[in-house]
């Protein structure tokens, strides 16, 4: 009885093993912020590669609070790494901001350069690329 009882709790764990796991499709309200942050990005390497400051500044402003619903998110999963990489593109946001309302253009580019390394960490740590093109969470 003792060994079934084991063999109950090993089974277990491995089920619980392979749901943690797994890849989750991500919620449509995280899929939205993803295609935001994206969409900003992109204007925001238009605005630098034409030295619009304003229109980088209010890109970047925009960054943060696409960051604050990703640290939210990455929060409520527990995901240390994730929230780490929220944090840090909010700040490196923020000193974007601050660059460009300052017309620093040295500001601006390292600024830019530390807040695109941030997505691509996080995304190398929980992106999961599918065949058809499509992300989920790993």
């Amino acid at each position: 009885m003792q060994a079934r009882a084991g063999w109950l709790v090993v089974g277990a764990a491995v089920v619980f093993g392979f749901t943690v796991m797994a890849s989750e499709k991500a919620p449509e309200s995280y899929v939205k912020n993803m295609k935001e942050t994206n969409a900003t990005a992109k204007s925001l390497k238009e605005a630098i590669e034409a030295k619009n400051f304003d229109e980088v500044a209010k890109n970047a402003a925009t960054m943060k609070t696409l960051f604050q619903t990703t640290e939210t998110f990455w929060t409520e999963r527990k995901a240390d790494d994730a929230i780490a990489a929220a944090k840090e593109g909010m700040t490196a946001a923020d000193a974007l901001e601050k660059a460009a309302q300052a017309k620093n253009e040295s500001g601006v580019t390292a600024a830019a350069k530390t807040l695109t390394s941030t997505c691509k960490t996080c995304h190398d740590a929980h992106r999961e690329r599918l065949p058809d093109g499509s992300s989920e969470i790993k």
